[in-house]
């Protein structure tokens, strides 16, 4: 299935691995010994600093809509969805099914032991859809980046992607104000992304504004970046509910600055020296390592982790992770990628033969 080849960003792919450890950094640091999900094991000397990691998941986001937008440029939708489905699909059931094993055996204490049922509801990825709750607290960022793909997906096939985009993202903006401001509805929350808009949109604009500055596009790029540094504070409350920690506010004033500029300064800035393939390998970790981190780590900690032993515990818990997520990302990843996009230019190239054959014989009817 041929598809135009987007320019590799090294920059982004160190970014990203950046993010998932400052993502592991928090659950780990801060929200571990919080939750007891460590079986009370935790790190409170990284606490005050890990409170703020989280910030990594805002820098994922931007970094999705940049490439993600970046990626769709030229595709027809049949391809986009193609070219997303074997990049995320293989790899989810993978580590979800990794996740299952090691849950098994290895329960976290404020969890029920996964079921064959809920395994198996994961293979739509969005099992809450399915009634079943996720493996891994991890898995709802990724329900949140398919809704924001199939948003791109429903674009490009109405063509909205290319001629009519900064409408619709000045749109989507203005919901998610409403929505998180007056209306308070979780089924637009979740529809729309309406917390964390402005930073899938602003990486979206980036993109859009490097390809063609002008004052438009740069008026919808300044206008996710204003809703991207106020979503913090309105997204305050639900940190206090769970966590019955308030954080300051001028620390929330920096999260938006902090994951915006990150994104901005890896996507303009030359790459950095390091190598291609160096940078592409450790950018490769960052999703199975995203996806396996959390539960597996608390089962580890509340299974073999004291007092004394939790920093050994933590190194060979981010060295296992890392290998498992490299051999993910070297073997399987790539194989069945591959392959689904082998099958889908099989199935585009058969239904494209089959309606041309059904004009030639409505053309020749007609003669």
């Amino acid at each position: 299935m041929a598809a135009p080849k987007t320019p590799r960003l090294l920059n982004l792919d160190i970014l990203r691995l950046a993010s998932a450890l400052m993502v592991l950094m928090f659950h780990y640091g801060f929200r571990m010994r919080i939750s007891g999900e460590g079986g009370g094991i935790g790190f409170p000397e990284l606490a005050p600093f890990a409170i703020w990691f989280d910030t990594g998941l805002l820098i994922f986001f931007a970094i999705s809509g940049y490439v993600i937008t970046m990626s769709a440029e030229g595709r027809s939708a049949y391809d986009f969805a193609a070219g997303r489905f074997a990049r995320l699909w293989p790899t989810f059931i993978v580590c979800a099914t990794i996740t299952a094993a090691v849950l098994a055996i290895w329960h976290v204490p404020t969890l029920d032991p996964p079921t064959v049922k809920q395994w198996l509801a994961h293979v739509v990825i969005i099992s809450r859809g399915l009634g079943q709750p996720f493996l891994d607290g991890a898995y709802w960022t990724i329900a949140y980046e398919i809704i924001f793909y199939a948003w791109v997906f429903l674009a490009i096939a109405t063509g909205v992607f290319e001629r009519g985009w900064r409408i619709a993202v000045i749109t989507w903006l203005a919901i998610s104000v409403l929505n998180e401001t007056m209306i308070g509805s979780g089924a637009v929350q979740k529809l729309l992304i309406t917390e964390y808009s402005g930073y899938f949109a602003f990486g979206l604009a980036l993109y859009k504004v490097q390809k063609q500055p002008g004052l438009a596009n740069l008026c919808v790029l300044a206008a996710a970046a204003c809703w991207a540094i106020a979503s913090p504070f309105l997204t305050q409350p639900d940190f206090v509910e769970t966590y019955a920690l308030d954080r300051s506010v001028f620390g929330l004033a920096l999260i938006g600055p902090v994951a915006l500029g990150a994104m901005t300064l890896a996507a303009l800035l030359p790459s950095l020296r390091i190598s291609p393939a160096v940078a592409v390998g450790l950018g490769g970790l960052t999703y199975p390592l995203y996806l396996l981190h959390q539960n597996i780590g608390y089962a580890a900690f509340a299974n073999f982790g004291t007092e004394q032993n939790r920093w050994l515990v933590a190194v060979g818990l981010l060295f296992a992770l890392l290998f498992v997520s490299w051999g993910i990302a070297r073997t399987i990843e790539p194989f069945a990628r591959r392959g689904i996009i082998r099958i889908a230019g099989r199935i585009k190239e058969e239904f494209l033969r089959i309606r041309s054959s059904g004009r030639n014989v409505a053309e020749s009817r007609a003669k």
